[in-house]
């Protein structure tokens, strides 16, 4: 019984543990992000949650808008200059409210909104005000649809609203689509997963990095991508 009483504590307050060690993480990543908008030549402006904040990464540069941007630095051999106004826990609402309006020299500007809107957000009213966001990106801009839930009771809205960004983004062809969802399919609960079960982990926030390189060097939003053919991400 002694044991048993001892697995029965021991095991959720692990959970706890790793969950809280993930949310601590938050300020940070904020102070990180802080650095990064004052250094380099080119800009790049970054919208989101916490995906785009790198919440769960195990560093700062292994999450999926570092990875982006030292893409964007390989490939041009300019400097890049993050500005990410990515609010932690943020739904689309937050992200009218709070992250617009953009700066006007913003000529690259990537997107990732949804996580916190499924199950709480309905598809009408997350439809109707991304459709307000993605007309005030600039063209070529990259927006993320929402990344697949591996497990709870969201996983079908989840699904749902990334349809709907994908069916708004095609309404847009100046933008640029990055197929988040079908790149996190399949994701490792245990392993590519974060302490707290939710956020991705490295090889999850790799996997996204992906997703943007190939929106950004794909022709056209509406063309088909191949989630089998990664573009390397250096």
């Amino acid at each position: 019984m002694t044991k048993r009483w001892w697995a029965l504590t021991l095991v959720p307050g692990l959970v706890v543990a790793r969950a809280l060690r993930v949310r601590l993480t938050v300020g940070p990543r904020r102070r990180y992000w802080a650095t990064r908008a004052s250094q380099g030549d080119h800009l790049l402006v970054a919208l989101g949650d916490s995906l785009t904040q790198g919440i769960g990464s195990s560093s700062p540069t292994t999450s999926w808008l570092a990875l982006y941007a030292a893409h964007l630095e390989s490939v041009t051999g300019r400097s890049v200059r993050v500005e990410n106004r990515a609010v932690y826990a943020a739904k689309i609402a937050d992200l009218i409210a709070t992250q617009f309006p953009l700066p006007p020299d913003a000529t690259t500007v990537v997107l990732c909104i949804g996580a916190n809107d499924a199950g709480r957000t309905s598809p009408d009213d997350f439809r109707r005000r991304l459709r307000i966001v993605c007309a005030q990106l600039p063209p070529g801009s990259v927006v993320g649809d929402v990344p697949e839930f591996q497990w709870g009771g969201r996983v079908e809205a989840a699904a749902e609203l990334a349809q709907v960004v994908r069916d708004v983004v095609a309404e847009h062809p100046e933008l640029r689509l990055a197929r988040v969802e079908s790149h996190t399919a399949g994701t490792k609960i245990f392993t590519e997963l974060a302490g707290d079960f939710f956020h991705p982990g490295d090889v999850a926030y790799g996997r996204i990095a992906e997703a943007f390189v190939e929106a950004a060097v794909a022709p056209r939003v509406s063309a088909p991508v191949d989630s089998q053919q990664s573009v390397p991400v250096r």
